[in-house]
């Protein structure tokens, strides 16, 4: 990710592109923590989920992110996997983020 002198460009939404560039000089640099890692790989799951693009080097570009990630951090890796498939199946939201009659409470 090139930085720009177009001050607009700090408030475009980013690209699935622009999160593997993240990633992967993230990876490069060995500069990720389980939490980091599993939030890009969370986050770019979903693009590609989404994304109605057919361009499959994005695809490819994320496999060889993630393999990346095994050769150099492979404990890092194995910890947001299980992190990942640990919260999926007990994903559930704080009960305290809503009530039950639907109004926010306010603190006086």
């Amino acid at each position: 990710m090139p930085i720009s002198s177009d001050h607009k460009e700090l408030f475009r939404n980013t690209t699935t592109d622009d999160k593997l560039n993240l990633f992967q000089l993230l990876v490069g640099t060995s500069e990720l923590n389980v939490s980091l890692t599993l939030a890009l790989m969370k986050i770019i799951h979903r693009d590609l989920k989404n994304n109605e693009n057919d361009d499959r080097s994005v695809y490819k570009r994320y496999a060889e992110t993630i393999e990346s990630l095994r050769y150099h951090m492979l404990d890092t890796l194995q910890l947001a996997v299980a992190t990942w498939k640990n919260h999926q199946s007990t994903a559930t939201t704080p009960a305290e983020w809503f009530h039950d009659d639907g109004s926010s409470k306010e603190t006086k």
